[in-house]
């Protein structure tokens, strides 16, 4: 059985449509179509509030979906490259700092792609510190 087969199985023994499973997991009515139908996998995150919801542990959950396997090491191993992206996106920002002290030469648009793309990484790096504080 697929995850989404299992999570649209769970869902209907529950009693619960797909809306209120969304409200319950804290994304979208859509998310749950989509897993439901196999054209989207949950993420680490979303997996541990689904097996919390349905009082299942994560190898149950995901053990015989290869596919959801490959995502949940893919997942985990990409998020380690955002606090070194970060790093490197703040020292960016130093070195243009640097030139715009000692040298007069300010990088506006440089600057600029760089801020963003540093607030960008920094609001991921939060939402996902925020997301596990409200899971403890």
């Amino acid at each position: 059985m697929s995850l989404g087969e299992k999570i649209r199985a769970m869902r209907q023994q529950a009693s619960l449509s797909q809306e209120q499973l969304a409200e319950k997991l804290n994304v979208s009515r859509q998310a749950i179509t989509k897993w439901e139908t196999g054209k989207g996998i949950p993420d680490i995150a979303n997996l541990i509030a689904i097996s919390d919801e349905f009082d299942l542990s994560l190898d149950q959950l995901i053990k015989d979906d290869i596919a959801v396997k490959k995502k949940v090491i893919s997942d985990s191993s990409s998020k380690k490259w955002h606090i070194l992206v970060i790093v490197y996106l703040v020292a960016i920002v130093a070195y243009i700092a640097y030139f715009a002290i000692c040298h007069r030469i300010l990088m506006i648009g440089f600057l600029i792609a760089t801020l963003f793309m540093l607030f960008y990484e920094a609001r991921i790096f939060v939402k996902e510190k925020i997301y596990r504080q409200n899971k403890k």
